[in-house]
């Protein structure tokens, strides 16, 4: 195995999350300039073309409900790698 193979296993192998910005109820709104590693785990995935394709459906499909909180917080949700650095970060 070469090291550009084992570059790539190790990516497909930590799999992918996709996480969004905290609601702050008190203010109504998102807490978007919190470190990553404090923003809520939305859900797993395998590949980040998956991970990436289901953001972008919530998105679109929120497109056409009144505009919310909730409905804002995925227009800032990440696909992150599970082993990003980022949230280990405090």
């Amino acid at each position: 195995m070469t090291f550009k193979h084992t570059i790539t296993l190790a990516a497909v192998m930590a799999g992918w999350i996709l996480i969004a910005p905290s609601i702050d109820c008190a203010r109504r709104g998102l807490e978007k300039e919190t470190p990553l590693s404090e923003w809520e785990n939305v859900d797993q995935f395998n590949l980040q073309e998956d991970c990436e394709n289901y953001r972008a459906t919530v998105v679109e499909t929120e497109k056409d409900e009144r505009e919310t909180v909730y409905t804002d917080r995925y227009s800032y949700a990440l696909c992150i790698s599970e082993d990003d650095p980022r949230l280990k970060e405090k």
